[in-house]
């Protein structure tokens, strides 16, 4: 006859699978930030006196807000949508956007997948859209980086009148994961162990 568990025992074995899979996800994190494409991107400028609160900067690139009459694609985006935007390297050695579509691109494009937060025109009283002047804000859930205390203050320091850009590891799906900064040249990479 068995004999039925215990509530400690059915306590360890519950805390026993959720801490299996809190490291199964920091492991995949870990893996997909060292095994993607690295693709980095210029920060837009942000008031240094507001850039860290509550020990994260907050990140806009040239790929979170788009313009569809200057990229290859389409341009029938709504709010909701998951948007994917292929990126590549331009001749100064930028990354940059070059299109955007509803569908995923092939292999051989390096892209990143957002929804898109929301569309506008930027002329605020045009009666309709044209698509010469529609704007689309994007979120890919790299809009913040987080440091502790010691490590934002240092950051926070060394970012006033320095050019800032953000390193990500881009996987094939299109997942972009935050792998770190750059400012004035110098890369800060961020690891779990």
């Amino acid at each position: 006859m068995k004999m039925p568990l215990s509530p400690t025992q059915r306590l360890l074995i519950v805390f026993a699978i959720m801490s299996g899979f809190l490291l199964f996800m920091a492991i995949d994190h870990e893996h997909r930030r060292n095994s993607g494409t690295e693709v980095v991107l210029d920060m837009e400028p942000v008031d240094p006196r507001s850039l860290f609160r509550g020990h994260y900067v907050r990140i806009r690139t040239s790929i979170h807000q788009l313009e569809p009459h200057a990229l290859q694609g389409e341009n029938d985006f709504t709010r909701g949508q998951t948007i994917y935007v292929s990126v590549a390297i331009q001749e100064n050695g930028n990354w940059e956007p070059v299109a955007i579509t509803h569908k995923q691109p092939g292999a051989d494009t390096i892209f990143i997948k957002g929804i898109v937060k929301s569309t506008y025109t930027s002329q605020v009283f045009s009666e309709t859209p044209r698509p010469d002047n529609l704007q689309i804000n994007v979120q890919y859930n790299i809009e913040s980086y987080f440091a502790d205390e010691v490590s934002a203050k240092r950051l926070e320091a060394q970012v006033r009148d320095h050019k800032m850009r953000l390193i990500l590891s881009v996987g094939g799906d299109g997942r972009a994961i935050i792998k770190g900064i750059e400012i004035d040249g110098q890369r800060q990479l961020d690891t779990l162990w």
